[in-house]
């Protein structure tokens, strides 16, 4: 009985941070923080072409299991040329509509809106993953 319980306590203290990133309403990190950026983050941002030595990532829950934001912020920089080269390339192609103030972009083979856009104070470019997991 004793060994059970201290191999439990073992498995839930090993458990205990992705169980905690499973249901966190928000995350901001960088690429260093290892574990974060292998849970939160998606394949289409980390493939991102690194635009400025300085950036961040995000994640939002922002409809409980039904839609999340994920999110790349480049700092000391307001160039999205690349960023666009690289959404043309995986496929996905600028709208002639977006619901932001924002480029929209989306691919035939996902449900997911990227939106890019730059602020010039500071200067930032920001790309952000909207997905809707509901069917």
């Amino acid at each position: 009985m004793v060994i059970r319980t201290i191999i439990t306590i073992i498995i839930a203290a090993f458990a205990w941070p992705y169980v905690k990133m499973e249901f966190a309403s928000s995350a901001y990190y960088t690429q260093n923080d290892e574990k974060a950026y292998a849970f939160y983050t998606p394949d289409l941002l980390k493939r991102m072409p690194r635009i400025s030595d300085s950036y961040t990532f995000q994640y939002m829950n922002i409809s409980g299991p039904q839609a999340f934001v994920y999110g790349i912020r480049f700092e000391d920089t307001t160039d999205m040329q690349k960023i666009r080269e690289y959404l043309a390339a995986a496929g996905y192609k600028p709208q002639t509509r977006c619901e932001t103030k924002a480029e929209c972009w989306r691919s035939g083979q996902s449900k997911d809106v990227v939106t890019l856009y730059n602020t010039t104070s500071p200067n930032n470019v920001v790309v952000q993953i909207y997905r809707n997991t509901k069917k």
